[in-house]
């Protein structure tokens, strides 16, 4: 199903960092996608299950939540690494990455896990074991 993703920052997002980027805490706030309640009954999804994102310049499995400001056909996810793992690697005129406006599918995801920020390190930079 297609959608408009648009990261940002987050409070739990803060929060998280205080105990550090690899910490369990860290990744339950910003490896997750923000879906409106009726978009996750139309995927099929639960708060929790992972999911696929997929944009033109990668893919990654996060965990669907329930959006806090729910607006159907668009998703979000903290900035960081999952969301970095399908944003515009481009730069804008004045030298920024496009965090904003890109169009992605997401699928549910049975099955799979949500990388560790380790994992995805290592496949962001094709680190084979």
């Amino acid at each position: 199903m297609k959608f408009v993703l648009v990261t940002g920052t987050t409070l739990s997002q803060a929060q998280g960092k205080e105990h550090g980027k690899v910490s369990p805490k860290y990744k339950e706030a910003v490896a997750v996608c923000e879906l409106a309640e009726e978009d996750m009954e139309r995927l099929g999804v639960k708060p929790g299950d992972p999911v696929r994102v997929t944009s033109p310049y990668g893919s990654v499995v996060v965990k669907a939540v329930k959006a806090r400001d729910p607006t159907p056909g668009i998703a979000f996810i903290p900035t960081g690494i999952w969301a970095n793992a399908v944003t515009a690697p481009e730069t804008s005129a004045a030298g920024i990455p496009s965090y904003k406006c890109i169009e992605v599918e997401i699928e549910p995801a049975p099955g799979e896990k949500v990388p560790d920020l380790e994992e995805l390190l290592k496949q962001s930079v094709g680190v084979k074991g």
